[in-house]
Order: C-alpha cells, then structure tokens, then sequence
C-alpha cells in the first residue's frame, strides 16, 4: 500500500485500540490494584495487631500525589519491624492514592508513568516470597510474617498465604499489560507524528517520503514546534521513516498493522466460558474489605469513648475506672444519643444507642467479615454453596447494613467532635479517613454486583431472542 494510505490506517488504528485499553484493558489493570490495596491492608492490620509492628504515626500527614518508589535502604535487624512497617505503610498509601485518584488510561500512562509503576510493583517481590530473597523489602516483610504465622493457626497461615497467591496474580497481570502498554505508547508516538507532524503546514512536503535520512531531517526540523515538550525519540522516528522506505516497508507495515489490531473474541464463547456466581462472589470478596477499616474505627471510638468518660470525672471516679480496666470488669452501660443525617432525604432523626452494646455488634461483624474473607475458608464456601438466588439476597442485606452502619459511624464522629470540651477536643480522633474508605468499599461492591446484574439480564436478553451458547 501507499504510504499516505498506511499512515492512515496506522492512526485509525490507534484510535481504535486507545479505545480498547481504555474501555476494557485499563480498568481491569484498576481492580487488580484494589485487590492488591486490600490484601496489603489486611496483612499490615495482621502485623499489627500481633504487635509485630506498630500502626505508622505519620500516615495521615503523608500527601501521595503521584506513583513513588519504596524505598530498598538496608537497615540493620533490629529495626526491621519498624522499616518495614513503615515502608508498608507507604506502600499501602500509594496503593490507596493509585486506586483513587489516578486515571487509568492511554493517554495518562506515558512512558515515564509506566516506568514508574514498574518500579513501583517491584517493591515487593510477591512471585518468589520468602526470607531468601535478595530482595531487602521482600525478605524483610517475608520474616515479618513468618513470625504472624506462629500461634495463628491453620486459618491464620492459609490467609497469609492466600493473600500473597492473590498479590503474586494480580501483579503479574498488570505488569503484562505495562509491558504491553508502553509498546502500544511506541505506536501511539509514531502515530502522533504521522497525524501532527506530517499534516502540519510548515512540514516540508518534497521531503517526506523521498529518502529515510532526508524524511527524519525534516521531522527534526519541525518537531519542536509541533510536538512542544514532547521528547525526540530517534528510535521511533527512524522506525517511521523505514516503514514508510525501506526496501522491506510491506513486511514492516503489515507487523505493525497486525500489532494494532485488537482482537476480536467469540462473545458467545465467551459467556459460555464465564459463570456468572464468579462474579457474584468476587462481590462477596469486595464486601469483606469492611473488616479492617472497621477495626480501626473501633479502636478510635474506644479511645474517644475514653476522653468523654474521663471528663469531669472526680479522683475515685477515675480511680473506678481504672480498677474496672485492670481487672477486667465490665463498665456500666453508657447510653449516647446521635443524631444521625440521611443525605439521600436529608431527614434527621435523633437515636439512643448503648455504646458498649453497639461496639460488641461491630466486633461481631468484623469477625463475621473476617469468616469469609479467604476462598477456601468454610466461612467463604457455606456461602458459595448457596444458590445465586440466596447469594445475592445474603450480598443485598449486608450491603443495606453496612450503609446503615455508616450512618451511624458517621453520627458517633459527630457526637464526640461537638461533645468534647475544648480542652479535650484535641484527643478526639476523627473518623473522615475511614468513612471514606468504608464509603469506597461499598461502591466497590457494588460495581460487581451491578456487574453480575448485567451479566444476568444479557443472558435473559439472548434467550428472549433464541440464542443459546454452544
């Protein structure tokens, strides 16, 4: 083909596959980071509360703005708890900020972007996880968690290891795509030359397509002016001119037009090939990134609880209270009124709740989150025995209680920030990070139900209209 018609087809080309990676590539690439995100939660949650490392002091004041490299400074053996723990910590926060605030797409993921999250998943060597590793980070949290497994049981080690199998997949797929992705950019970039560099009016047209040497000459020449700050690769821009004369352009053109080409699937054969229950499950997986969140906010509740309990209390009333604390005696009821805010009818309605019973409950439910938040746990398996029918009904109520409750945790933050003195105001800990955190779980559990839902009414849909898979 002519050179003007194979420029064409490379920019459709494109154009066509952006479209691809964008719609069905790249968030993909977004949900496996979200199970990466939450699986690095529970085991740092894990870690901490076996007190093998401690809760990092400085993470709310961290600002994550883009995609950082973790640090790989050795350290000696008796600050590994502490490195690690604080290096984790930050691996999380990057995590949470790739989740939430980066775009996933090809025009956001340039070639310095890429590389930046291949250094990046490189903090962890999740493939070959062990205390032998040479990597320092790998076999620094390898030991940590050797140490979690002691006295944790079976359970305990299975989860541990699950959620490394989970992170060692998920990473792996994304690199493939990274890898896949910054060859795409390499077209993508020849692609733009061809579309802005070569219709630009200043480009010198007796030059183009007449010699390899004289084509790049003339791209260089009005490159600057064109592509602004965007860097010269020579490489590419020769690739261009080669396609376009070399002595063997028809087999250059034909491998990059069938590079573009985004393949097309037997959709019939692959719906076969999906069992929708998957899906509702990984609905079900989604949910469980509760537990941890909520964890903290018990413990921040409990501790807020404590500032207004110690308020204005006499010597013997403290006195009291720390004899009940130290030998385990059960504090009298503490009733609080909330006042809690339905955004969605902007009604208000005022709630009397027995603070020590409403902790108990939240006990409850992270140890029921906890039960099933591992594939081969009994918890996760009574579940999947049941039909889909009664899954989704199960997976309705817990997110129609899990909205409830933060309501209600929302209210308890706003009680103990108005009720504190201002002498204590200051000690009272806030629950906006984790709000927001349960508030994205949800959503995100929802999206695969919203997803199973759709999966079942286009099969209802095809059988409507008679067609069946083979």
């Amino acid at each position: 083909m002519n050179n003007s018609e194979f420029s064409s087809k490379v920019i459709a080309a494109v154009d066509n596959r952006t479209a691809y990676y964008n719609s069905d590539v790249l968030p993909k690439v977004l949900e496996q980071y979200r199970l990466i995100h939450t699986c690095i939660k529970n085991l740092s949650d894990l870690l901490v509360q076996k007190s093998i490392i401690k809760p990092d002091p400085y993470k709310l004041e961290k600002k994550i703005s883009s995609v950082e490299t973790i640090s790989t400074e050795l350290f000696i053996e008796s600050e590994r708890a502490l490195v690690i723990g604080t290096r984790l910590s930050d691996y999380e926060a990057i995590l949470d900020f790739i989740c939430t605030y980066h775009k996933f797409s090809v025009e956001n993921m340039s070639f310095p972007t890429i590389k930046q999250f291949v250094e990046f998943n490189k903090t962890f060597d999740w493939n070959s996880f062990s205390e032998s590793n040479h990597g320092i980070n790998t076999k620094g949290l390898a030991t940590l968690l050797n140490e979690a497994k002691q006295g944790a049981g079976a359970l305990g080690a299975n989860m541990i290891g699950d959620i490394i199998t989970k992170c060692a997949t998920a990473t792996k797929t994304i690199n493939q795509v990274l890898k896949e992705l910054n060859e795409f950019q390499k077209e993508c970039y020849k692609a733009y030359i061809r579309k802005d560099v070569f219709e630009h009016p200043k480009f010198d047209r007796s030059k183009e397509f007449s010699s390899i040497q004289e084509e790049i000459a003339a791209i260089k020449k009005i490159f600057p002016a064109v592509m602004g700050k965007t860097p010269f690769y020579t490489a590419l821009i020769e690739e261009i001119a080669k396609e376009d004369l070399d002595a063997n352009k028809g087999a250059l053109q034909a491998t990059v037009l069938q590079k573009l080409e985004v393949q097309k699937k037997d959709s019939a054969k692959k719906q076969k090939e999906v069992d929708p229950k998957t899906i509702l499950m990984q609905s079900i997986l989604a949910l469980t990134g509760l537990a941890p969140q909520l964890e903290t906010v018990v413990t921040k509740l409990t501790d807020n609880h404590n500032v207004l309990q110690n308020e204005h209390k006499s010597f013997f009333e403290k006195l009291a209270i720390a004899l009940r604390k130290a030998f385990n005696i059960q504090e009298p009821p503490t009733i609080y009124t909330i006042s809690i805010n339905d955004a969605a009818t902007g009604a208000v309605a005022r709630e009397k709740i027995e603070f020590q019973s409403f902790l108990l409950q939240l006990q409850k439910r992270i140890a029921f989150l906890n039960s099933f938040t591992v594939r081969n746990s009994p918890g996760f398996q009574k579940i999947e025995r049941n039909d889909s029918a009664k899954i989704l009904e199960f997976l309705n109520k817990q997110i129609s209680d899990s909205q409830k409750l933060i309501l209600h945790l929302a209210a308890f933050d706003n009680f103990f920030k108005t009720s504190a003195t201002s002498e204590t105001k200051s000690q009272i800990k806030g629950l906006k990070m984790e709000l927001t955190a349960l508030k994205n779980t949800i959503i995100n559990t929802n999206q695969h139900r919203a997803d199973y839902l759709a999966f079942v009414e286009e099969q209802e849909q095809m059988k409507k209209l008679g067609i069946t898979n083979v």
